[in-house]
This record gives C-alpha cells, sequence and structure tokens, in this order.
C-alpha cells in the first residue's frame, strides 16, 4: 500500500471504476469512509481512480487510511478555495443568449419531472465545461449575471439584505466552477461511481453528460436530509438581515431554504444522470423518490460486514458487562449529549455502569467541549470516557450493550459489527436501525429482536431500555443469540461486496439491470435476497 498523495494521472491509464467520494475516505474515519475502505480492498483485481472533494485542505491534512495499491490514481479538490481567475475580468460580457440559458436550466430543477431535471444537468454541463466558458468570476462582473441575480432577488421576501443574498449565491455557485474544470481533466474509468449525491454526484452527473460513460450513485445516509439538519444548526448564514425591516424571521428563513434547494437541485441532476441508483433500505427508497429518483432506476444493496472478523473477538459472559458502548465521531447528529445524560439515569440505578465513547473527538472540537462540560456538571467523570479513535474489535468483546444516539443514520454498520461481535443494541428510530434490530418481515422478525429501539433525544427512554437489558440475563442473551442470527443471516459483506462487482461488470458489458427486474426478498423494502439481485 502507498502513503497517502495525489497520484499523477497518466492518459494512459483506465481504472475499472472511478469512486467520486465527498468529505469522507481516505481523510475521515468511519462510516462511510469504512464503507469505501471496505469496497476497494475486498476487490484487489479491480482498478479504482479517485476523486476526493472536501471543503478546506487544512481539514484534511492527513489520510486516516492507506492507499491501496489497485487505486491506480487518486486527486483531491477543496471547494472553498476554488480559485477564481483573475483573467477572466478580460474576457467578454456574456450574451444575454447564455445568461438566459442559465436561466432556463434552473427553471428546469424547479420542475417535479425528472426529464427536466437531466435537461438542467445536460445545460450546466455544457455552461460549465463547453464553449460558454462561465467562471466564477461572471458572477462578480458580468452585466447580465448581475440582471439575473437582481431578477432572482426581487423574489425574495422584503427586509433580505442584498449582500446576504449576493454572497448565498456565490457561495453555492463558485464550487460548480471548480467541479466543471475537474470534469474537464477526469480521469478515464469504465465506470463513475458517486457515494452520495451533493457536489460529488454532480460532478458525476457532469462527467456523465460530457462522456456518456455509465454512472451509478449509491447513498448511505440521505444527503438532502442531512445538509437540512447541518443548515438548521450552522452560524455562518447571517444572523441578521435589514435591521429595520418587518421581514427579519422570513428573510433569514429563506436564506436558508435558498441553501436547501441549491442541494436538492444537486440532488435532481444527480438521480437524472445516474443510470442506477443504490440504496440500503426501503425508507431510503422513499426518500430518493419523493426527491426526483426515478423508481425505475433504484436497487436496494444493504451493508454487509466482515462476520468472521468480530465473530473471532466473542465473548461468552454469564451476565452483561454493564458497560455501554458508542461507536462515532462526537459531532452534533451522533447526539452524544443524549448519552451523557441517559448515563446520569443509568448510574443511579446501575452503579457500577460505564459508558465508552470510541471515535474522533477532533472532528468538532467545539461539540466535544461541550460534552465534556456537560459530563462534568452531572459528575460522571469517572464514569464516562472519551477513548478516542480504536479498533471496535479490540473493545466490543468487553462491553453489555452498542449504543446509537443519532439523530440521522442510514444503515450503520457500527450497529452490524456489534451484532456479529455478540453485542445487542439500544438505537434511535432512524434511518433502518428499527429493521436491524427487529427484523424487517416476518422470517426475519421470527429471529427476535437484537436490543431495543426508542426515540430520537430521550434520555430516560434509553436509560429503561438499556437497564431492562442490562439487569435481565436472560433478555440480554436473547438478544444476543437474535444479533448474531441476524448479522449472519443477511448482513455479511461477502454478499454486499458480490453485488457490488456484479453492478461493475454489468455497467461495464453494458447490461445493467433496472430496479423492476431484481427480484426483492422483502416486498421491495428491503435486500435479504442480495445474491438474487446480482
Amino acid at each position: 500500500m502507498s502513503e497517502h498523495r495525489d497520484l499523477p494521472y497518466s492518459p494512459d491509464t483506465e481504472a475499472d471504476v472511478c469512486l467520486l467520494l465527498e468529505g469522507t475516505w481516505p481523510y475521515v474515519r468511519g462510516g462511510v469512509s469504512s464503507w469505501v475502505a471496505q469496497l476497494i480492498e475486498n476487490q484487489p483485481e479491480t482498478t479504482f481512480s479517485v476523486i476526493f472533494i472536501g471543503a478546506r485542505a487544512k481539514d484534511h491534512e492527513s489520510a486516516r487510511y492507506p492507499i491501496p495499491d489497485n487505486v491506480v490514481h487518486f486527486e483531491s479538490h477543496f471547494l472553498l478555495q476554488a480559485a477564481i481567475s483573475p483573467t477572466s475580468a478580460n474576457k467578454k460580457n456574456k450574451s444575454a443568449h447564455v445568461m438566459q440559458q442559465n436561466a432556463d436550466m434552473h427553471d428546469c430543477l424547479r420542475s417535479d419531472d425528472p426529464a427536466d431535471h437531466k435537461i438542467a444537468a445536460q445545460g450546466f454541463t455544457e455552461l460549465l465545461t463547453g464553449d460558454a466558458d462561465m467562471d466564477a468570476h461572471t458572477l462578480e462582473t458580468d452585466p447580465q449575471a448581475w440582471k439575473t441575480i437582481r431578477d432572482r432577488y426581487l423574489d425574495a421576501p422584503e427586509g433580505l439584505d442584498f449582500n446576504h443574498y449576493f454572497w448565498s449565491v456565490r457561495s453555492m455557485h463558485t464550487p460548480l466552477f471548480l467541479l466543471g474544470r475537474i470534469a474537464k481533466a477526469a480521469p478515464l474509468a469504465r465506470v463513475y461511481h458517486s457515494v452520495s449525491t451533493g457536489y460529488a454526484g454532480a460532478l458525476g452527473a457532469m462527467i456523465k453528460q460530457a462522456t456518456g460513460r455509465p454512472y451509478v450513485i449509491s447513498e448511505h445516509g440521505i444527503y438532502t436530509k442531512e445538509r437540512e439538519i447541518d443548515l438548521g444548526q450552522v452560524s455562518w448564514i447571517p444572523d441578521a438581515v435589514e435591521p429595520f425591516s418587518a421581514g427579519l424571521n422570513d428573510g433569514m428563513g429563506y436564506l436558508r431554504e435558498l441553501w436547501i434547494r441549491f442541494f436538492v437541485s444537486l440532488g435532481r441532476m444527480s438521480y437524472a444522470s445516474a443510470d442506477q441508483l443504490f440504496t440500503l433500505y426501503g425508507g431510503n427508497r422513499e426518500r430518493q423518490i419523493a426527491d426526483g429518483a426515478a423508481p425505475e432506476k433504484l436497487r436496494i444493496i444493504p451493508n454487509g460486514v466482515d462476520v468472521g472478523r468480530f465473530a473471532a473477538v466473542r465473548c461468552e459472559h454469564d451476565t452483561p458487562p454493564p458497560v455501554l458502548l458508542l461507536i462515532g465521531r462526537v459531532v452534533p447528529i451522533k447526539d452524544v449529549k443524549t448519552f451523557v445524560r441517559a448515563m446520569q439515569i443509568i448510574k443511579a440505578r446501575l452503579p457500577e455502569a460505564e459508558a465508552w465513547i470510541l471515535g474522533p473527538v477532533d472532528e468538532d472540537p467545539a461539540y466535544h467541549d461541550a460534552c465534556l462540560r456537560l459530563v462534568a456538571s452531572l459528575d460522571l467523570q469517572d464514569t464516562i470516557k472519551f477513548l478516542g479513535f480504536g479498533k471496535p474489535e479490540e473493545t466490543l468483546p468487553k462491553v453489555g450493550l452498542n449504543i446509537l444516539t443519532s439523530i440521522s443514520e442510514g444503515q450503520p454498520l457500527t450497529i452490524l459489527e456489534g451484532f456479529a461481535a455478540g453485542v445487542p443494541a439500544v438505537t434511535t428510530r432512524v434511518g433502518s436501525c428499527a429493521e436491524l434490530v427487529c427484523g424487517v418481515d416476518a422470517d426475519d422478525e421470527a429471529l427476535g429482536d437484537a436490543g431495543a429501539v426508542v426515540s430520537i433525544a430521550d434520555p430516560a427512554g434509553f436509560a429503561d431500555a438499556a437497564l431492562a437489558l442490562l439487569t435481565d440475563p436472560a433478555a440480554w442473551k436473547a438478544a444476543r443469540r437474535s444479533a448474531i442470527a441476524r448479522v449472519e443471516k443477511y448482513y455479511d459483506e461477502r454478499d454486499m461486496l458480490a453485488a457490488y462487482a456484479g453492478v461493475y461488470a454489468d455497467a461495464i458489458e453494458g447490461k445493467g439491470k433496472a430496479a423492476n427486474d431484481v427480484e426483492y426478498g422483502h416486498a421491495a423494502s428491503n435486500v435479504h435476497t442480495l445474491g438474487k439481485a446480482s
């Protein structure tokens, strides 16, 4: 394996697959990054190129995963450092025709018809990679661009400061010009595979429109949903508009809505351009369709874990260890604070209980500090341990419960890894967690509950569910048996890897399957017949 570095691209090198990644592997551990590592490392006969998109270089200075030898090309790009060419000022003003085309493409994205979304993807690809040669400088200097922005601004609520509106528009669109440059120079591949929508998905749409090569998308969490959550919490959207205007709340809400619509638009272009779309479970599939994905393109391929690796560390316990483990990044979306508050209740009723948090703490230092302050305020410093990053298989044998308090998830690998190690779970009712714990259909449900599912942000509910298992050895052992049986039957990584190997082979050979040609095992809501799907 090579150390991380941008690997120079040779036009003579054509990879089997070009992965388009946003904010994940190889710089961020866990979650989707683990899945990408799993996908690459377990297909050594497949060659990969990787285009990584991040926010800032300073946030991605060291790789957390080594780059395997079957990655023949790697390049990284940073959206918030997208340069505005100083030579752009010498270019002629864009014609009214070009700016009208730009406006028409925006109107297409407001349509609910996927055919219009594909037209938009084609049009924006032409504008960003073709002879129109639009760039970020255009937004600041071109009279026609200013007229377009001003006309759109007039549709906004009264009281919205134009400066705030303009800089929001600029911040949204400047990265797209960088994506256009990346698409022009994209490495050759037989298949392009984006592991999200968003900017990576939009890049894939441009490459698809420019090359005609097969393009597929996998979604673990739903990108637009996660951005909605983020945008509800961020501080970089300005908190004030015109100070003496009556429309303050409407104006501020409008800017956040503008950002959300922008990411919905990227998703629509991504879905419309892709040949096939893959998701983890039925709930995700329904959301994707609501966001503009064509049902006939969708297939469900669930996550899988290396069951044998975790089975090797299973420990038999006469009574459940009074240790609760949360595996994940210490960030708001994981809602670590709910876990901390639940531990206050658990500690009062089970004094020997401990909480371990296994995951990086440096992604959001302010949130980590807030969690530490909460721990101190509840006098739980001796009970709750932040372990930092570590290997789950070294920690899982020592714990009684695997905890997930997230407010948004897809199909978390950490729960499946815990099951394979024989550790039941208490999770929030997010993503496919209820299906993982309780089953999907009658055959799956017959295996029994592998723990418990509670509401989001419910410390008391978490405490009650955890204590019910930790203080009842018979119930805990039954949940353990169910966890092992479910992961072994339905969520082995060998099935997932075989499915994607089949996806790549079919795409290369021009035999991509439509979703309605796939036999589903759970009334089109899950994929426990994954082998048939591939």
